[in-house]
């Protein structure tokens, strides 16, 4: 009878375990980026749900943004980001991911954009640790090291657990990328701790990587500013200017300091900063229409030197006769110019908390 009664016990614990591991398996197949993002912070995934609470469908997908923008696999960024959500972060990486795939400005009208919050996510004391940890990812994709290895470094101090291979990972490469050996070999010995990173750490370390590294390196090199400038962390257009001016052919800088014009309305910068032999957008040319209809400037050596489309002008003009017949309102203008620059200019309005 002893015995049985011991029997009792351990298969309770058996069954319990077993239930225990079933339960974890299924939730690893239903929530893969919680739990991606949970190991790239050094986290167990009790810890995370602690920390971020149980994920729903929308914290998913935004866990999958960032996992995948980690990873640098754009395109699958651009597939997640696919599913407008209506937030910042979706935004963000949507934008990023189409800069990657050359076609930011063309498609940039087509999801929701809380102005320039939509391309750099602002990192301050009412910054979330989430937004903080995504936020260098556009920087290092532009080519400032400085700016991405701060928001790592920042990233790293308000993870969870303080620590994390995503930053550390960042630290390392933005050094790489300086040509700071020594500091980014300080990261890569921490990374040797880590099993999941202990073979790139390795790599890198013995100087043993491949011939399409040492191309992205010299890659990322070549997009690093060549003056060192006193700014303010918020000196977004300066920042991208002096990215400009160091290498002409940054174009995803280009992109982005030109849609952030367009995206603070910001007209009379966007036309000083756009030379439309370099760069061409329906975009672009529906801003330089709304320009030129202010200043008196609509006529043909105009539309000529700025490439505006007879398309986009005729656009322009219905565009115009609805909203002068309607007195301003947006109410017959939706369905046909709801993508268009024009619509977001004259109607898109910040929230409050901005």
């Amino acid at each position: 009878m002893e015995r049985k009664g011991l029997r009792i016990p351990v298969i309770l614990l058996a069954t319990l375990l077993l239930a225990a591991g079933a339960s974890q398996a299924w939730f690893l197949v239903r929530h893969p980026y919680f739990c991606k993002y949970a190991a790239q912070n050094g986290i167990s995934l009790r810890e995370a749900r602690k920390v971020w609470g149980r994920p729903d469908k929308v914290s998913e997908r935004v866990m999958g943004l960032t996992v995948e923008a980690s990873l640098e696999n754009w395109t699958k960024v651009a597939e997640l980001a696919s599913v407008d959500l209506k937030s910042e972060i979706g935004s963000y990486y949507y934008n990023l991911a189409n800069a990657h795939l050359g076609q930011l400005p063309d498609r940039l009208m087509d999801y929701y954009q809380p102005f320039e919050r939509g391309l750099f996510l602002p990192v301050g004391e009412k910054s979330t640790p989430f937004q903080i940890a995504c936020a260098g990812d556009v920087w290092f994709a532009l080519g400032d090291m400085t700016m991405a290895e701060r928001d790592a470094m920042l990233g790293l101090s308000f993870s969870p657990a303080h620590k994390g291979s995503r930053y550390l990972r960042r630290l390392a490469e933005t050094n790489l990328v300086k040509g700071d050996y020594a500091a980014a070999s300080k990261y890569l010995r921490i990374l040797l701790n880590s099993r999941t990173d202990r073979a790139w750490a390795q790599e890198r370390l013995d100087g043993a990587w491949s011939p399409e590294y040492s191309e992205r390196i010299a890659r990322k090199r070549a997009l690093m500013p060549r003056i060192d400038l006193v700014h303010g962390m918020d000196q977004t257009q300066l920042i991208l200017r002096i990215l400009l001016n160091s290498n002409a052919s940054n174009k995803m800088a280009l992109d982005y300091l030109l849609c952030y014009d367009l995206l603070t309305k910001d007209l009379d910068a966007f036309v000083a900063d756009y030379d439309p032999s370099l760069t061409a957008s329906t975009l672009y040319e529906e801003a330089m229409l709304i320009f030129l209809a202010a200043k008196g400037g609509m006529d043909v050596e105009n539309f000529d030197h700025y490439h505006i489309a007879p398309a986009t002008l005729e656009r322009f003009n219905r565009f115009v006769t609805i909203y002068r017949r309607d007195g301003g309102s947006l109410g017959n203008l939706t369905g046909d110019f709801g993508k268009t620059y024009w619509y977001y200019y004259y109607f898109a309005v910040r929230n409050e908390k901005d």
